[in-house]
């Protein structure tokens, strides 16, 4: 019993970060559903379905908080989220993308669930719009790749958008993190790593301009820049030679005798392992489509 206790937190983790792994490779696929329902009730009616689905995310939020917090008060969060999601589909003309809306507010909740478990002190919301809005990004590399969906700017920005209308119903619901930003003084021990996170990211950056060339000419090879390829490649090798290295690093490590801090240095470890990670998976899609041949949408 007290074997399955001790082992019960890598479980939960496990299942929690499995989840929004599996969560974002499957997102691209919602559009064989979405375009099954629009054959059997239509296309008008099955683009209605993202707004009442954001309806009914309210009313269960409505009830869920009164039921938690025997009060109201967490509405007042909804309403920049309602602002958000009123623009998303005032402005966005095509009705199958505010389906993003509902994922992204999921994929919001999702991270939550996951980095609640291990994160300590304040910026654990800035942290999950970061991740969200990288895996935005994901999706819409993997859209591009998916033979039934294209990749877009704009659905980004949805993203991004749609993981922000999450947030302001997790600040409703959640209670505040005690602490303080003292996790910050740990980021120094993760230099090498946040200096490859943000050479991935301005690699990140020319590399989902210039897939728009791809897109458009429908080739990769001779329009996909060979010195953004070659930045793909070395941040890819890069990432692994750190993690290598950050392995060792902590098995030869002496665990600090204050629980508090080894709990900040974690908060630490999880600012710059979690970006990275998906950074590596954006960089490793570009490359994998480049290698494969596989059509760019």
């Amino acid at each position: 019993m007290k074997n399955q206790i001790q082992h019960s937190p890598l479980v939960r983790r496990i299942i929690t970060w499995g989840l929004i792994v599996g969560y974002t490779l499957i997102l691209p696929s919602a559009i064989l559903i979405y375009r099954r329902l629009e054959s059997v009730i239509g296309q008008e009616a099955t683009g209605k379905i993202p707004f009442y689905g954001v309806i009914i995310i309210g009313i269960a939020y409505t009830v869920y908080g009164f039921l938690k917090n025997r009060n109201f008060t967490h509405l007042l969060y909804l309403i920049p989220g309602a602002i958000i999601a009123y623009i998303i589909i005032r402005y966005e003309p095509n009705p199958n993308k505010h389906i993003h809306i509902p994922e992204y507010v999921l994929m919001a909740w999702l991270l939550y669930a996951a980095l609640s478990k291990d994160y300590q002190g304040k910026g654990i919301l800035i942290l999950i719009f970061i991740c969200g809005s990288l895996l935005g990004v994901v999706d819409e590399i993997e859209q591009g790749l998916h033979p039934k969906r294209f990749y877009g700017w704009s659905d980004m920005a949805v993203n991004s958008s749609s993981t922000l209308i999450g947030i302001f119903t997790l600040m409703g619901l959640t209670k505040r993190k005690l602490g303080d930003w003292g996790w910050r003084r740990h980021l120094r021990e993760f230099r090498a790593l946040i200096g490859l996170i943000l050479y991935g990211v301005v690699g990140a950056v020319f590399m989902c301009i210039h897939l728009f060339d791809v897109q458009a000419q429908e080739m990769f090879w001779g329009v996909y820049p060979l010195w953004i390829l070659v930045w793909n490649l070395l941040f890819l090798l890069g990432t692994l030679v750190a993690a290598g290295l950050e392995v060792n690093k902590q098995r030869s490590q002496q665990l600090s005798e204050i629980e508090s801090e080894n709990a900040l240095r974690q908060t630490a470890q999880l600012w710059t392992y979690l970006p990275l990670a998906i950074l590596f998976f954006i960089h490793f899609l570009v490359v994998y489509a480049g290698i494969s041949g596989t059509s760019f949408r």
